[in-house]
């Protein structure tokens, strides 16, 4: 069924038509958006219109192009007014909003201004008159005022299923209309690819802007990660981010990487060895032997044990997977897989209930020793979405850097100090 916001054809205009229709139908939500916006005293009587000029007649979308009217105008009835010029994917030009604040003034709107709205931050300095927010700004504006108004909440599920349709359209290239607010999967709203797709975007984003994975595993924030994510019949959609070390020139299967996936029960944070990791890195696990390997499986796991103490339903976790492709586009054909709590290969005690079973890990030290297939090894934690309630919010965030930083010991080990 068609969204009630979906009156036009540009994604521009329909998220400030999106925008304007909340603002237009709860006058409380508007003035506290003037309030935010300005950060002046509001006039009392405000109104706001839609791609027309106060006191015109509304007009068509492709008219209002041609002329080039402001998205929206919100005014009162003497001489204050706030223009509307937003942006997703075409940058903001000054020119534009200067005819847009020219228009104000010759109509006497002598106390004017100009909202800029853009998915990223302007390049250059925009003029006095011009103030500045971002799609995601507004995002978190309204997030804030759900508690207060039901259209709030009408705005942002528009917001995430229009960015949703946007990124799975590769329209939105650059930048983010809203931020991560957690994974919202549930029985009663099941995994669907699109979401997934907006959600890794947004998560990887942030967690390219933590200081800890840079400083402490020598995470690249410019890194590339995965250049175009497909799938959407498989079960899970997934990205990664890379170490100091691993070139965006360079395949990043040659070089362990910080992986995040989330999949329709749970979400996966791993640090991958990959099938083809440089003979070097492999070595240096391989050459502890089982006892040496064990001592350093065992301190990640006290680790990770740590980490997700506060996450409930959480657990240390090792993915152990041998693969082929038929082709570059195709889906993996699983040949052999081995899944298990970290735990399982440590003695049982009154904080760690999991029955030991070492055996998983030596089968994983043994297939990583004798190595003669297209074979993957990961180690992390995984979040059910069933029962780990910390999915739902974004703090999730937290315990997948938390998670990544744990693993620190076993990067080290692989590594060591080279890049």
């Amino acid at each position: 069924m068609r969204n009630i916001f979906d009156q036009y054809t540009q994604p521009e205009n329909r998220l400030t038509h999106a925008l304007v229709s909340v603002l237009g139908e709860d006058i409380t939500l508007l003035r506290q958006f003037v309030k935010w916006v300005t950060r002046k005293p509001i006039p009392k009587n405000i109104k706001i219109i839609e791609q027309q000029l106060p006191g015109e007649i509304e007009i068509t979308e492709e008219e209002s192009e041609r002329r080039g009217l402001p998205d929206a105008w919100i005014f009162d009835d003497e001489s204050w007014s706030l223009l509307i010029e937003s942006k997703i994917s075409s940058p903001l030009k000054t020119d534009q909003l200067r005819r847009h604040y020219n228009t104000a003034q010759k109509r006497g709107y002598e106390d004017a201004l100009v909202l800029a709205i853009d998915v990223v931050q302007p390049t250059r300095k925009l003029p006095d008159y011009v103030v500045f927010r971002t799609w995601s700004d507004i995002y978190i504006w309204l997030s804030q005022n759900t508690h207060k108004s039901d259209w709030a909440i009408k705005a942002l599920r528009y917001m995430e299923i229009l960015e949703a349709k946007l990124t799975n359209d590769g329209y939105l290239n650059e930048g983010t209309l809203t931020v991560f607010s957690g994974i919202p999967f549930t029985e009663d709203n099941p995994y669907n690819y699109p979401e997934a797709k907006r959600l890794i975007k947004l998560a990887m984003e942030d967690l390219r802007s933590r200081k800890a994975l840079v400083k402490q595993l020598g995470m690249n924030p410019k890194g590339t990660g995965r250049g175009a994510i497909t799938g959407k019949d498989g079960v899970a959609v997934w990205d990664f981010l890379r170490l100091k070390g691993s070139k965006d020139t360079e395949t990043f299967t040659k070089f362990p990487h910080l992986t995040m996936g989330i999949g329709q029960e749970r979400l996966l944070v791993i640090v991958t060895v990959p099938h083809s990791i440089k003979p070097e890195f492999r070595k240096n696990i391989v050459n502890l032997g089982f006892e040496g390997f064990e001592d350093l499986m065992y301190q990640v796991n006290k680790n990770l044990t740590k980490a997700l103490r506060k996450a409930k339903g959480a657990a240390p976790w090792v993915d152990v997977v041998q693969r082929r492709y038929p082709s570059q586009r195709s889906m993996a054909i699983i040949d052999a897989r081995v899944e298990y709590d970290l735990r399982t290969a440590f003695p049982r005690t009154k904080q760690q209930p999991v029955k030991t079973q070492p055996q998983w890990l030596m089968a994983t030290y043994d297939a990583l020793s004798n190595k003669r297939s297209n074979l993957q090894v990961a180690v992390g934690a995984i979040f059910p979405y069933r029962r780990c309630e910390k999915t739902q919010s974004p703090e999730i965030l937290d315990y997948v850097e938390a998670t990544w930083l744990a693993c620190k010991p076993l990067i080290d080990m692989m590594i060591k100090g080279k890049y």
